[in-house]
């Protein structure tokens, strides 16, 4: 693509200059970088008229990464699999077509229309929802609607996996994620290495996550897998964990095994919990020689601690005693990880 500066014409003579941009959107202030040229000849500034360089584009998409709104591309590849038009689309929602359109052009939808939105992502309540708005669509479309979904049917976990993964995704590569996007492979990877042999139990795997990837911030400045780590009450584990052991149990990755734990403070008397036992073999290709003497280093350090153990230390972390509970941790305190 050719630029030339649009008021004297100037082809060579242009700079181009980065900066940051505060927008607000919904009165949420976001932060986009921008780029636009800078004419040496006559001092005009402009930006590049092309849509994935517009700050407001920029700015919407990561309103909708931070608030987990579906983005425009994803609605309309959903409706073109199923070969729907927006308005057939928008009839069985109960929306209008030109609401629709709106949202799939860039326009940010309303919360209760996401919802519904991803609601119908799932095959099943799309099905549902053909067979409970009779008119909307002929016998012909509904019959080739559900042929689709014959052809491309996925087990439940996929589904699943895909929002767990999203979520996990959708954050900044900023402090409380070690300035990294979440890595799904070296998350899962380092998993299966501290879960390879007896196995370990989950809280005890929870910390050695913790420790891994915060010292390696603290030596490189950027986490291994860009997990974020919530404080919880046996202390620090990567958010939303639960979901994404469930799902690599019902994928084969790890087995779940049954574990008695000795008792802490809130329970005196011990009590059930879950160990994890890899049943694949972990893919040490992917780490770099540093991540590689991190995770060694941790598994080492913390070999023969018991979950209650392993709390304990965490415990004692500046970044858990000085988080409140449910919130995330940020990486900054890694500094004074005491490993």
């Amino acid at each position: 693509m050719k630029i030339s500066c649009p008021t004297c014409d100037e082809t060579k003579m242009l700079k181009m200059i980065k900066s940051t941009k505060e927008i607000s959107v919904r009165n949420d202030k976001i932060t986009v970088e921008v780029e636009y040229y800078q004419c040496i000849a006559c001092g005009e500034e402009f930006l590049v008229p092309q849509p994935e360089n517009d700050p407001f584009v920029k700015a919407y998409r990561k309103y909708r990464q931070k608030h987990m709104l579906l983005q425009p591309e994803e609605i309309k590849a959903f409706r073109r699999k199923y070969k729907l038009t927006q308005g057939e689309l928008a009839d069985l929602l109960g929306l209008g077509g030109a609401t629709l359109s709106r949202y799939e052009t860039g326009k940010i939808q309303d919360e209760s229309h996401d919802t519904l939105l991803r609601l119908v992502l799932n095959p099943e309540n799309l099905q549902g929802l053909i067979t409970a708005s009779p008119g909307i669509l002929s016998e012909e479309k509904k019959l080739k609607i559900l042929n689709v979904m014959k052809e491309s049917e996925e087990p439940r976990i996929d589904m699943l996996e895909r929002f767990v993964i999203r979520n996990f995704s959708d954050y900044p590569a900023d402090e409380l994620s070690g300035f990294k996007r979440f890595d799904r492979d070296k998350f899962l990877n380092a998993i299966l290495y501290f879960c390879s042999g007896d196995g370990e139990s989950k809280t005890k795997l929870n910390k050695l996550l913790f420790y891994a990837d915060f010292q390696h911030f603290k030596e490189y400045t950027n986490s291994i897998t860009g997990a974020q780590y919530a404080r919880v009450p046996f202390g620090p584990a990567p958010n939303g964990y639960d979901l994404y052991y469930s799902i690599l149990v019902q994928r084969g990755s790890i087995r779940a095994e049954e574990v008695e734990y000795p008792g802490f403070a809130s329970h005196k008397t011990g009590f059930t919990g879950e160990k994890y036992v890899a049943r694949e073999v972990p893919d040490l290709n992917i780490f770099s020689p540093g991540e590689l003497r991190i995770l060694a280093t941790v598994k080492e350090r913390f070999k023969g601690f018991s979950a209650k153990e392993i709390s304990g230390c965490s415990h004692l972390e500046k970044g858990y005693t000085e988080t409140s509970t449910g919130k995330i941790i940020s990486y900054a305190y890694a500094k004074y990880l005491k490993l």
